[in-house]
Formats: structure tokens, sequence, C-alpha cells
């Protein structure tokens, strides 16, 4: 995926390698390795890739043709619009404008199966950072997942094996969020982390911005958090 990310000016890898200086974070060898030769790894999500594979798979879910973008609520506002999302519009990482690279290229292709995996997780699954799902993938964090959707499904993931990627990967995008819904199911089910459903985890009522204050309440209320 790396190469072809490169190949169709998804990712510009000087203005990458440059980003991650300048963060203090270099790309390591494997880093580098996955943009320019690609990589047959299990992907491995940690707190120092987490910033690597966000990036990594917001352009992923830029740039891959998709009925979700060419159809979907990403176009509501008319297709002149669709540069203005914070997704697109946002993306500087290329060697083209985000709206030369929008589902035009088809580096994951998905049979019919496969779509109707990834539109289940798509229409299910939310964020903390807003209230759209990911199948109006608005920011980064919601294209991100959609190439996650996408290349899981492309394997033969079930959509209950995404929504458990989904779980951690969001674990560690958004920290503070997932520590504290965990906290909650801990001390109001007498769940640990990899015992909580992984829809109701993704759903509303816990990765919304209004999910997390509601939980955040109530661990306020309970004595588990300090205003």
């Amino acid at each position: 995926i790396g190469p072809k990310l490169l190949a169709s000016g998804a990712i510009d890898f000087e203005k990458m390698k440059s980003l991650y200086e300048q963060a203090g974070t270099p790309l390591t060898q494997e880093q580098t390795q996955i943009l320019i030769k690609g990589s047959n790894e299990k992907i491995k999500i940690t707190p120092e890739n987490s910033y690597f594979l966000l990036n990594f798979f917001w352009a992923l879910g830029l740039a891959n043709k998709n009925v979700i973008l060419d159809e979907g609520s990403m176009t509501k506002y008319g297709a002149d619009q669709i540069g203005n999302f914070a997704s697109t519009g946002g993306w500087t990482l290329g060697t083209k404008k985000p709206t030369e690279l929008y589902s035009k290229f088809e580096i994951i292709k998905l049979n019919s199966q496969q779509q109707a995996i990834l539109e289940d997780f798509a229409n299910n699954s939310y964020r903390p950072c807003c209230s759209n799902p990911v199948a109006f993938p608005d920011c980064n964090h919601g294209m991100a997942a959609l190439a996650l959707g996408e290349l899981m499904a492309n394997q033969g993931a079930t959509a209950d094996e995404i929504f458990e990627a989904y779980k951690y990967f969001n674990s560690f995008w958004f920290p503070q969020t997932y520590l504290d819904v965990a906290t909650y199911f801990k001390a109001a089910e007498g769940k640990d982390w990899n015992q909580v459903d992984n829809r109701v985890v993704a759903g509303k009522d816990f990765s919304t911005p209004q999910g997390w204050q509601r939980v955040r309440q109530w661990l306020t209320t309970n004595g588990l958090l300090k205003e």
C-alpha cells in the first residue's frame, strides 16, 4: 500500500519525512520501508507509532476509491464542497491537491460482500472528535478509520473484527476518552476493557463528544473523576 500511496501522489515521502523530523520523532526504518517498499507484516499500533498510522491511514482513506466517498455523506453539500472538510482540505502531505486525490485510486478493491461488511462498520461507528459516523469521514480520524475498515474487509475480516480493531485504534488516538470509558465499564458493569462489547463502544453512546461527556458526568457523580 505504501508504494501505491507514493505513486498516486497521496503521500510525498519527503514531506512526511520532514514532518516527523520536525516533530522530533523521525520515521523509523520500519516506517520508511512501509512507505517505500511496502510490508506484509501484521499491523501493531503502539503509543510510538499511533501518529504515523493515523496519517498513513488518512492518506489511504482519502485516495482509495470507494462508494462511501463517491455517493455518501461527503457529497451531500455538493461535489464542489468536498474539498472543504478537515479530512480533505487538511491533507497537505501529498504531491497533489486533496480534491485531485479524493476517491481516485483503486488501491484496495472490495467485492460486494466485503463492501457490505465495510458499510456495516462505517455506518455504526463514531469518533470522539465529532458526532459523525465513519461513513461521514469529514475529519482525519474518520478518514483513517474508513481506511482501516477497507483494509480489514479486503483481508477477510468480519464486521465484528473490524469493530474490535477500531476500539483499540481509537484508544491510542483518543487515550483520555477511552481511559474514561474503560473506567466507566469497570465501575458500572465490572467489565475489563477486553470484555466490553466493541459495537457498543464504537456507537453514539460512547464514541461521540456527547457520549464522552455523559461518561465523565457519571464518573464525576460517582466520585471517580474530579472536576
